[in-house]
């Protein structure tokens, strides 16, 4: 009986080891080679594909009016109810937001309320450096929406960090630089 024991624990112990010597190695192999951590925000920055999801923006038509129209679409489909929608009519007769408000820190960013405007006033944008210390500061206004830019056509690539300060968006340099760390993700 106490043979058969031994020849069982040998089994094991042989056994966790082969699994320590595969993870050393799996950590050696890591630890010489390159590393994937981006320089953010000093040196390299992230430019977001084209469909990526950030911040709310509010759209105008050709003649510089919002699109809006208030019909409150966007805030009855919204699943965290963080679009708050108060209307009025203007002197011409149309219908206009007075309050159009959106909480990012309750918003989770999922794209319903611009697949239900019927007029395409709100689109989500590209940004995504948006933090701050207070909840607060999280509830953007419809002129801040109005002020946001828009989407941009290129993306998925790392940058040099250069920022546009007029309007607090990323140029885009001649060509990617960086380290292109998704191409180099190990898989197994």
């Amino acid at each position: 009986m106490s043979r058969a024991l031994d020849k069982a624990g040998r089994w094991i112990g042989w056994a966790f080891f082969a699994d320590l010597a595969n993870g050393l190695a799996l950590t050696f192999g890591y630890m010489f080679s390159r590393p994937v951590t981006m320089q953010y925000p000093d040196k390299e920055k992230w430019l977001p594909y084209s469909r990526y999801r950030g911040h709310h923006f509010l759209k105008r038509d050709d003649e510089g009016e919002i699109k809006c129209v208030a019909c409150e679409l966007c805030a009855r489909i919204c699943p965290c109810d963080c679009i708050e929608v108060v209307p009025y009519e203007d002197e011409k007769g149309n219908r206009r937001p007075a309050k159009f408000e959106i909480d990012t820190a309750r918003c989770l960013f999922c794209g319903l309320c611009e697949d239900a405007c019927p007029a395409d006033a709100i689109a989500l944008g590209q940004q995504y450096e948006f933090s701050s210390f207070s909840s607060r500061d999280l509830v953007i206004g419809r002129d801040d929406l109005l002020a946001k830019p828009g989407k941009a056509m290129t993306g998925g690539g790392v940058v040099a960090a250069r920022l546009n300060t007029e309007r607090d968006v990323l140029v885009e340099a001649s060509e990617p630089r960086g380290y292109n760390w998704w191409r180099n993700i190990r898989r197994k």
